[in-house]
């Protein structure tokens, strides 16, 4: 059991988004649909519960924002690499590694959207 189980990243233009976070994340997200919309999803085993799963949505009641917590997204490989990509994709590099010892490295960004997120990875 995870304590989160869905979450949802508010877009505002949902292709570049998918834009932004297929560079960034070296092309683990990909587009579908639930109900009447269109989302992205990250390419992880969340129906088998083995990953918690997400969307990137366009929705009205979602606006993107730099307040509040941050989601931090597994950054699929090295922490540089993705980071290195943040700016050339649209978005905004805050804090570029974040050593948290045994548990990896991690980034503060800010996505094409204007959320802020970040980026984790056990590979500086």
């Amino acid at each position: 059991m995870n304590a989160i189980n869905w979450f949802e990243i508010p877009a505002l233009d949902l292709d570049r988004a998918f834009t932004f976070y297929s560079t960034v994340l070296d092309g683990n997200v990909r587009k579908g649909t639930f109900g009447n919309g269109d989302l992205i999803l990250f390419n992880v085993p969340f129906g088998t519960g083995e990953a918690v799963g997400g969307s990137i949505v366009v929705r009205p009641d979602l606006k993107p924002t730099t307040e509040g917590g941050v989601l931090y997204l597994n950054a699929f490989g090295k922490l540089s690499v993705a980071v290195d990509k943040v700016e050339q994709a649209g978005g905004k590099v805050i804090i570029p590694n974040i050593n948290l010892g045994k548990f990896g490295f991690s980034a503060i960004i800010i996505d094409s959207e204007g959320n802020k997120i970040g980026l984790l990875s056990n590979e500086a």
